[in-house]
Order: C-alpha cells, then sequence, then structure tokens
C-alpha cells in the first residue's frame, strides 16, 4: 500500500485519470532564525520570508504528450538527451532542473549547447504543456507573528490537496507525485498526508472524498535507478515553480511566470484560488489565535 512506507511510482494504472506532481522553493527549515527576528522586532528579506509549494495537475493524455515534448527537446539538443556527468563519471538523462538551467550548470552550460536557442525552445514546449498549475505560499514571518504552531509544509500541502480537489472533474481518480527529499522527511510527510486522506480530512474536504479521488501519494527521485530516465512531471513543475515563488517574493512577473500565467487555475483572477498566500495580511491576531487551538490546518 502507498500509505505503509514512502513508495516510487514508475507506471500509471489504467484506473488514473489525474497526475498532480508537487515542487517546492524556499525553506521551512529557518523558523528558529525568524522567530529570533520577530522577538527583537526586525524585519527579514524577501528571500527567507516565503516557502511555495506548487503542483501542476495533468490529465493522464496531457501528461502522455507532455513526455514526449520533453523528450523530443532533450533529444534535439543531446545525443539521445544524454550527457556525461563528469563528477559522478556516467552518463545521465539530463533533468531539467530550474537551478541548473538558471546558472548554466552541467549540461546546461554553453560550451555544451547553444544556450539561447535552447531557453527558447524550452519556452515554447512549456507554453504548449497542458496542465493546470496551483500554488501555496506560506509568509513565515507572518505565520509566526500570528501565533500559528501547525507544520509549514503539511499546511502548505493540505491546501494544495484542498485546490487539486477544487480543480478537478467528478470523482476521476489521480495520484501524487512528490520528489523525494530524504527518507525521514518523506516518512513524515507520508504519515501526514495518511492520516488527512484516508481518516482526517482537511477543513473543507471529507477524508471520504479525498480517498475516492487520491488514489495514492508517491515519491520520486530526479532519477531513476540507473539515471537512465527521469520523471516529467517532476521537471515541469520544478520549471514552473521557481517563477511563481520569485514572484510572490518580488510582486513582479518575469518573462517565465508572463509566458504561463494562463495555466494557473483561475485566471486572470487566480489570486487566492490558483495562488494563494497565507496568512493574509487582513487576518486578525485573534482570528489566528482561535485557529492555533484547533487539532487541524488554518482555513
Amino acid at each position: 500500500m502507498w500509505n505503509d512506507r514512502p513508495t516510487e511510482i514508475r507506471k500509471l494504472s489504467s484506473e488514473i485519470e489525474y497526475i498532480l506532481c508537487i515542487d517546492e522553493n524556499g525553506t521551512s527549515n529557518n523558523l528558529s532564525y525568524i522567530l529570533k527576528h520577530i522577538a527583537n522586532g526586525n524585519e527579514i528579506s524577501e528571500d527567507d520570508k516565503f516557502f511555495t509549494v506548487t503542483g501542476c495537475i495533468f490529465s493522464k493524455n496531457s501528461y502522455k504528450k507532455a513526455q514526449l515534448m520533453i523528450k523530443n527537446l532533450k533529444r534535439k539538443y543531446w545525443e539521445n538527451g544524454l550527457y556525461f556527468d563528469n563528477k559522478q563519471n556516467i552518463k545521465k538523462m539530463v533533468c531539467f532542473h530550474s537551478r541548473d538551467i538558471r546558472k548554466h550548470d552541467n549540461c546546461f552550460n554553453e560550451s555544451l549547447i547553444n544556450y539561447d536557442k535552447f531557453i527558447v525552445d524550452l519556452t515554447d514546449v512549456m507554453k504548449k504543456i497542458d496542465c493546470k498549475i496551483i500554488s501555496i505560499s506560506i509568509n513565515l514571518y507572518e505565520y509566526l507573528k500570528l501565533g500559528y504552531t501547525h507544520n509549514v509544509y503539511n499546511v502548505a500541502f493540505d491546501f494544495l490537496l484542498e485546490r487539486y480537489i477544487y480543480s478537478t472533474k467528478g470523482n476521476k481518480k489521480g495520484i501524487v507525485i512528490l520528489e523525494a527529499r530524504g527518507k525521514g522527511q518523506d516518512k513524515d510527510l507520508l504519515k501526514h498526508v495518511s492520516k488527512v486522506i484516508l481518516k482526517t480530512g482537511t477543513k473543507n474536504i471529507s477524508s471520504k472524498e479525498l480517498s475516492r479521488k487520491i488514489k495514492g501519494v508517491f515519491f520520486n527521485p530526479k532519477w531513476g535507478n540507473e539515471y537512465n530516465l527521469t520523471y516529467t512531471g517532476l521537471e515541469i513543475t520544478d520549471l514552473y515553480s521557481y517563477p511563481i515563488h520569485k514572484y510572490i517574493k518580488r510582486d513582479k512577473k518575469d518573462k517565465a511566470f508572463i509566458s504561463y500565467e494562463d495555466k494557473i487555475c483561475g485566471y486572470p483572477d487566480y489570486m487566492n484560488k490558483g495562488i494563494k498566500i497565507f496568512p493574509n495580511k487582513k487576518i486578525r491576531t485573534e482570528q489566528a489565535v482561535l485557529t492555533v487551538r484547533d487539532t487541524t490546518n488554518p482555513k
């Protein structure tokens, strides 16, 4: 069973109609640092303030088409989509990782490819991919300042699950795929997620509805065991997620964000729908205190 331990998934069963892939930006491990600044009455930088979790919702058909588009793009710039990793001294499938692309690192170095042309082609492919985007950003400074104590990742994940249910049709079954982060972290998250889906539900969605529509939560690495395959949905979500995180921090849309903005659920009026920032600065402190007494997550 998917809820026994963190499990990787490679093949979709015939009953699955939707795939939700999830990526994150920022960190939720700096809470002590933020609490210290709050206690001293000091602000923190925007880079330290926000933690973002983004999901891409694919139908099974659109996922297969996206896989083909990404595969063809890799083969256009790298022979058979592979490159030689000098650090590990092995051939690996190219993995579209936002940070490496932005830094021109590894296989994205100009010495290996025509970088500018690649970016044009990548942008074109990302525009053509058929998916829906949902994203939750936690303002860690405001969150702690208002007295919330729930695990930040769990809160963001629950918000994301709700938006997944709101954004998919009828009773079609889906799965969730996250990038594996580490045995301990994955185990803790799975424990929370399985409890929410199978027992408690969220504030707005019952466990009955969640368990009917979500048939598993899986943790996949960037590469398969032999480095000869990657997980397309996670790569795509990684590329969509960073510009959203950047927009939340800077309140400015870069070219990448603008190129796929219409995929965000609720577009063009996607704030508090496809994109949610929590807590809203308008929330009063007493409301936050009331919520924190609850054993479930904030609304």
